[in-house]
């Protein structure tokens, strides 16, 4: 029988999350035509040094909506696929950050069906 996850009482704990987003989501972003790379990564390091778990999952959810501009303009799918799964990852690791809320469970379909 599996265990629960634990929670991090630690309120900084999302931070953990961040690293594959740095590395790879500017350059995807870029690479989709939905941003430029280096203001991705400003706008990443400021979540970091001033955000919160909630602004980190608005974010998330920004990102999802420009990978979806990007499928609909024919962007290529390896690149999608590979947004929407780094994206996903974010999304399954969330229990051991917070409660559900009640945007996870659509955003971790649409992000399902993305990859």
């Amino acid at each position: 029988m599996a265990l629960p996850a634990r929670r991090r009482a630690d309120p900084d704990g999302w931070l953990f999350l961040t690293p594959e987003i740095e590395r790879e989501v500017p350059s995807l972003v870029d690479a989709l035509r939905q941003g430029a790379a280096a203001v991705e990564e400003r706008r990443i390091e400021r979540l970091i040094h001033r955000g919160s778990l909630g602004t980190w999952f608005q974010y998330l959810r920004d990102v999802r909506s420009r990978l979806e501009q990007g499928v609909s303009t024919g962007a290529d799918p390896q690149l999608t696929r590979r947004l929407a799964l780094i994206l996903r990852e974010q999304y399954l690791l969330v229990p051991a950050l917070r409660p559900d809320d009640p945007n996870d469970a659509p955003e971790l379909a649409r992000l399902e069906e993305l990859t």
